[in-house]
């Protein structure tokens, strides 16, 4: 539950609420050593799994894939891939607002997707070398402009509870061997553009 949520949300995003998940759980070693903090060097003992691997059945149709590891040092393996009929659409990594991103059609050409002047795509953050773009306040900032102009916020409740199921049925189909059938549902919210992100930001 520390990154899956960038990763589900982002799904839901584009794709919509999700009907029903199945998943293979695993612990690659029965304790882990805390590494930072005023307890760090302290062996405490794997509770949850730290290996996922899902299937997520959208309403839409769309079937996903959905890795999650804690147990995995280094990989050279694209963050997020949607397969569709007329091409492959590679995402740039849900934990971020930008990054590039790129697609190919049906002749296999991979070629970049022109970057547009977007809010929140623009780096304000460095970090161990790398040039970030992370507007972690955005959604309170929406919440907030929701709430004011007497709308659903994009990261609503029914959206956040939905999220949360998805990856609480992860586990409990690790668990039982099953697929597990969700017990909410949400829509798809609008589209931020340029003109609505900014606003955000006065």
């Amino acid at each position: 539950m520390d990154m899956g949520p960038y990763y589900i949300a982002n799904l839901i995003n584009l794709l919509g609420p999700v009907r029903r998940v199945g998943a293979l759980t695993s612990s690659a070693t029965p304790t882990r050593t805390i590494g930072s903090g005023d307890r760090a060097g302290q062996e405490i003992p794997v509770k949850t799994p730290s290996n996922i691997q899902a299937l997520l059945e959208f309403y839409s149709g769309a079937t996903i894939s959905f890795s999650a590891s804690w147990d995995v040092w280094s990989h050279k393996r694209n963050h997020f891939e949607l397969y569709g009929t007329e091409g492959t659409l590679y995402v740039p990594d849900p934990n971020f607002f930008g990054g590039p991103l790129e697609m190919a059609g049906r002749d296999g050409v991979i070629h970049a997707v022109e970057a547009w002047d977007h809010p929140f795509g623009k780096i304000n953050q460095h970090d161990k070398g790398r040039e970030l773009a992370n507007y972690r306040t955005a959604g309170m900032a929406d919440m907030v402009m929701a709430v004011t102009e007497g709308r659903d916020a994009r990261c609503s409740l029914e959206r956040t509870l939905h999220g949360v199921d998805v990856m609480t049925a992860a586990l409990k189909s690790g668990a039982t061997g099953e697929f597990i059938t969700l017990t909410t549902t949400c829509t798809r919210p609008a589209a931020l553009g340029p003109k609505e992100a900014a606003a955000l930001l006065r």
